[in-house]
């Protein structure tokens, strides 16, 4: 019984860090082919597209062609600047109509964190009560 719950806790464990962490791993091209079938050609170091195995000169600039400029990823160029109006009543009824006055969505990584942190917490806690009710 107690190689099983170690086991289990360890398996939470490594399970949520791996699915925690594979998002910022993954590099959008594998290679310059792939990178070359959407146009992105030069992709500097900063850019979240850089992959440094296609950086063939390590020079900072990977899948390098010079009949195109330095590659500008969606997420990475400034958007233009919105145009903001004044609000249109001083303080908006409790279920008022929507005005079209666009809202942030709600960013809930924090959340996740505390909620995956608490399951861990949780299961290292069963684990613990189901070893010192066996010992």
């Amino acid at each position: 019984m107690k190689k099983t719950s170690a086991t289990l806790t360890l398996a939470a464990v490594v399970g949520f860090t791996l699915l925690s962490a594979s998002p910022a791993m993954a590099a959008p091209f594998q290679n310059c082919d792939q990178a070359a079938l959407v146009g992105a050609y030069n992709i500097p170091i900063g850019s979240p597209a850089y992959n440094p195995n296609s950086d063939r000169d390590k020079d900072g600039i990977a899948c390098e062609n010079g009949d195109f400029g330095l590659y500008q990823d969606v997420a990475t160029t400034t958007p233009a600047p919105v145009v903001t109006q004044a609000p249109q009543v001083a303080q908006m009824p409790v279920g008022g109509a929507a005005t079209g006055v666009a809202q942030k969505p709600a960013d809930n990584t924090a959340a996740l964190a505390l909620g995956g942190g608490l399951v861990l917490a949780a299961v290292a806690g069963g684990a613990l009560v189901v070893r010192r009710r066996s010992a």
